[in-house]
């Protein structure tokens, strides 16, 4: 066997796909902005994250090529990150788009709020591991110390099922094995910590009720002990304020490194599982009771997306014998069944996205509509199709002038608008008032299918006055067959679309996740 047989498809390989894949591994990199960027959201919406971060870069890499070469194309790209403020303000907004690091700080703050129990199964576990300490949970039930052992309780529980989490040795605990340690040590030194100072403060507290012959629940005795102002009663005043002042110390510590475990079992529970559901219940298992997860927006978007894909397939094999795509045929029909589902997934996404998190996409404290934002979202969404959509244009029309094509292609990018501005209407709580949910349905169908067709009439009356290559495949149809073949099935796309999916956009995006909390150190947690 020659080596030029196995040397010349390797070079064939590497040249039509060598500098894509570079472009993508530089991109990659560049989306990592902390450690273990991937554990704080789930897998797939860390990956439409990062396919929407890295798509723009890869359409300028297409088209590159024609003008410079694979390498030159790759350099320039790769010095494009060195522009001021755009580059990094995009993936900010890629990053939030797929909830880092949103996604776990909300899951953090719904474990710290929900109700915790020691399981039966993890008790006999929990009382081996604390009395090799020195720490008997029967042993500290006074009213003083409820709140530390309760506390003490769930980091132990919590560092039992990491510890058993690293000796499956997943994933999540072996890449971030450094942070585990310093989360063991600190716990460790918190153990013998919290031994000591609940041992000292009962003996003080026990020498305090012994010398007064009072009894912990004579309250009256107890003020009357707190106002003497002997010797002997302010010496029993000071070691009481001790006492108190070292239980709140190590409860702030325990705070601090409880503040971190939720954080750190939260991105193990995301690492390992494709759905917050799925990592619910995983953290449930450690004894948290934790809601149901609230529909979210991944499969919101999935389902309208693959709707739109079959709704699509199922016109082009209906109206292949009327309609005759303009250019290539082939790509012509991969960008029906391609960009339609785009539409759908980009400005669904968008409008949930502005709705949760910025004041200006909700109403007003008045009830009135944000109209500013209604007409303006979908810009976003033109803005992020228009790079798939002048590839398209290249593959479509490669005889024709590309630049000319791109500039007459522009008015298609109504119909992204067109689609934001509907779902931004109709997403406001206040838009049908207190109608019936069946009637609320029933608007939303009428008002995204009629809207579907008023942005269709409006593009067929641009391509009246400046033509546009890709409605070309209007042009020999009659009337009728216009209606039959595309004003009524646009219609009952969009009715579709309204009555099935606006009212579950709508309670998705009602919900305010935490945005920013705190992210505390275990360093913080000073044993």
């Amino acid at each position: 066997m020659q080596i030029a047989h196995v040397v010349d498809p390797l070079n064939a390989i590497f040249e039509s796909f060598g500098g894509p894949v570079l472009v993508v591994l530089f991109y990659w990199f560049r989306f990592h902005t902390m450690k273990g960027t991937r554990s704080f959201t789930t897998r797939p919406l860390f990956l439409f994250g990062l396919a929407v971060f890295i798509t723009p870069f890869l359409v300028i890499y297409a088209v590159l090529p024609d003008k410079l070469s694979p390498l030159a194309s790759v350099w320039l790209l790769m010095f494009v990150w060195l522009i001021p403020v755009a580059p990094k303000a995009w993936r900010k907004f890629c990053q939030e788009l797929a909830g880092i690091p949103v996604a776990a700080l909300a899951l953090r703050e719904a474990l710290a709020a929900a109700p915790f129990q020691v399981g039966p199964d993890d008790m006999p576990s929990l009382q081996r591991k604390l009395s090799r300490v020195g720490y008997q949970i029967d042993d500290f039930r006074a009213t003083q110390s409820t709140a530390i052992q309760s506390r003490f309780l769930k980091i132990s529980a919590l560092m039992l099922h990491l510890e058993r989490w690293a000796c499956e040795h997943e994933g999540f605990m072996e890449r971030n094995s450094d942070l585990y340690a310093e989360l063991l040590a600190v716990y460790d030194a918190l153990c013998f910590r919290t031994v000591r100072v609940l041992k000292s403060s009962t003996e003080i507290y026990g020498a305090i009720m012994e010398d007064s012959h009072v009894e912990p629940d004579d309250w009256q005795a107890l003020d009357k002990l707190s106002t003497r102002h002997t010797v002997v009663s302010q010496l029993q005043l000071a070691a009481q304020t001790a006492a108190g002042c070292m239980l709140e110390d190590l409860r702030k510590d325990m705070d601090a490194l409880l503040n971190n475990l939720l954080l750190f079992a939260a991105r193990a529970a995301l690492a390992g599982e494709w759905t917050f559901a799925r990592s619910r219940q995983r953290l449930g298992a450690i004894g948290f009771t934790l809601e149901p997860a609230p529909p979210g927006i991944a499969k919101f978007v999935a389902v309208a997306a693959g709707f739109g894909f079959v709704w699509c397939l199922a016109w082009l094999l209906g109206s292949g014998k009327i309609v005759h795509m303009p250019g290539d045929q082939d790509v012509g029909m991969m960008r029906t069944l391609l960009m339609t589902p785009l539409y759908l997934i980009v400005n669904f996404w968008l409008v949930y996205y502005f709705k949760r998190q910025y004041a200006f996409a909700n109403e007003t404290i008045f009830g009135r509509l944000p109209v500013g934002f209604i007409l303006t979202v979908g810009l976003w969404g033109a803005l992020i199709l228009f790079p798939v959509q002048a590839a398209f244009d290249f593959y479509q029309f490669p005889q024709r002038p590309y630049l000319d094509v791109v500039l007459h292609e522009l008015p298609v990018l109504i119909f992204p608008w067109g689609i934001a501005a509907m779902a931004a209407l109709l997403v406001q709580d206040s838009t049908w008032g207190k109608r019936s949910r069946k009637t609320r349905r029933m608007r939303d169908g009428l008002v995204f299918g009629g809207g579907m067709t008023v942005l269709l009439w409006v593009l067929l009356a641009i391509h009246r006055v400046s033509p546009m290559p890709v409605m070309e495949v209007v042009d020999n149809v009659s009337g009728w067959t216009f209606v039959w073949s595309f004003v009524l099935p646009t219609f009952g796309f969009g009715f579709t679309i309204g009555y099935a999916f606006m009212a579950w956009l709508r309670e998705a995006a009602s919900r305010v996740p935490v945005k920013r909390p705190v992210m505390a150190s275990p360093v913080l947690a000073s044993v």
